[in-house]
């Protein structure tokens, strides 16, 4: 099954002085369960994919269909529940709220989503920060863990709500070689034992090479 299928899909970026052409022509599936990177240099619309898959933006062009489904015409409310039930989010600068601490930071997708209980989300926080060897460091806050943890916090957060595509932007970016292979082991356990379908941009070949497929951009166009 495609759980991704972008057809003829450009972004254009427009002020009243330039237009600015993000991606254009651009025709991409997933499977399920596939681990897929994409590359390409800065500016070539890595992320503006990542945004349009994440239903963080829309196409000025073309078609999104995620999980069979066609986001065109979803109203931003649609595209939010969407979006919070089957997307899970990981940035290279982490994006955890400084304010709340570790447990309270994961718990944020569940909080807003309908019909889950205090108590299924306390549950379900609990389970993913065993999971991912952070269940000693519920009570601390973002400043007081290292890079490598605050992105392990991070991938907690994304995976909380159980989603069934992850959507990964430059993960080991911030950290260290040593932090950035445990985070990708992290990324890699999650495709194959979970089945998670994993879209992920990065610079580095070497962990590229480790994944399904890489997909080449280059001036917002897909390299075949």
């Amino acid at each position: 099954m495609d759980v991704i299928k972008l057809e003829g899909v450009e972004k254009i970026y427009r002020t009243k002085e330039i237009e600015t052409v993000a991606l254009e022509n651009v025709n991409l599936t997933v499977e399920e369960g596939e681990f897929v990177s994409v590359m390409g240099p800065s500016g070539c619309g890595k992320s503006t994919l990542l945004n349009l898959i994440g239903l963080l933006d829309n196409p000025t062009k073309g078609t999104v269909d995620l999980l069979g489904s066609s986001t065109a015409g979803m109203k931003d409310s649609g595209m939010s529940e969407f979006r919070n039930r089957n997307i899970g989010f990981v940035f290279q600068s982490f994006h955890l709220i400084p304010s709340l601490n570790v447990a309270d930071n994961v718990a944020l997708p569940l909080i807003y989503r309908a019909g889950v209980s205090a108590a299924e989300c306390d549950r379900r926080v609990r389970e993913v920060l065993e999971r991912l060897g952070m269940s000693h460091r519920m009570k601390h806050f973002p400043s007081q863990i290292s890079g490598g943890q605050c992105q392990r916090v991070a991938i907690a957060r994304a995976i909380v709500g159980d989603p069934r595509i992850i959507l990964a932007d430059e993960p080991t970016g911030n950290l260290d070689s040593r932090m950035g292979a445990e985070v990708m082991a992290l990324l890699h356990e999650l495709n194959r034992a979970d089945g998670r379908t994993i879209v992920m941009v990065t610079h580095n070949e070497e962990q590229a090479s480790k994944t399904d497929r890489v997909i080449h951009f280059l001036d917002g166009r897909q390299i075949i």
